[in-house]
C-alpha cells in the first residue's frame, strides 16, 4: 500500500486531502507543522507528500528540502493559495515535483497523486 504524508496547519485541508485519498485506497498520515512531520519520516516510509507552503514555524518549502535530502526522497507536492510565479520559483528550487493552488478538487489532486506514484497497491 502507498503511503502518503498530508502536512497543512489548516484541518479542513487535512480532513479533505485524507478523505478523498483514504477512499481511493493510500494509507494517508498526516501532520500539522513540520515538527511532527520530520518525526513520520524518521519512523515511516513515505512515497509521497503534501506539504503547505506557509506553516507557523518552518515553512513547507524547509521541509520539502529535509524531504529531498533523503536517499529514497519520496514525490513532493507543493501546496498553496499563492499562485505567484516567485512561489512556484521557490517550489522548483527546494525540489518539489508539482506546486498546486488551492483550492482543489478530488480530480486534481488523484490525477496528480496517479502521475507521481500511480494507484494505491
Amino acid at each position: 500500500m502507498k503511503t502518503i504524508l498530508v502536512v497543512d496547519d489548516q484541518p479542513e485541508v487535512v480532513g479533505l486531502l485524507n478523505d478523498i485519498l483514504t477512499l481511493e485506497g493510500y494509507r494517508v498520515l498526516t501532520a500539522d507543522s513540520t515538527d511532527p512531520a520530520r518525526k513520520l519520516l524518521a519512523v515511516k516510509k513515505v512515497d509521497l507528500a503534501f506539504l503547505d507552503v506557509d506553516m507557523p514555524g518552518e515553512s513547507g518549502y524547509e521541509l520539502c528540502e529535509f524531504i529531498k535530502d533523503f536517499p529514497d526522497a519520496p514525490k513532493v507536492v507543493m501546496l498553496t493559495g499563492l499562485d505567484e510565479e516567485a512561489h512556484w520559483q521557490e517550489g522548483i528550487r527546494v525540489g518539489a515535483d508539482v506546486y498546486a493552488v488551492k483550492p482543489f478538487g478530488r480530480d486534481r489532486i488523484l490525477l496528480i497523486v496517479r502521475e507521481l506514484i500511480g494507484e494505491a497497491d
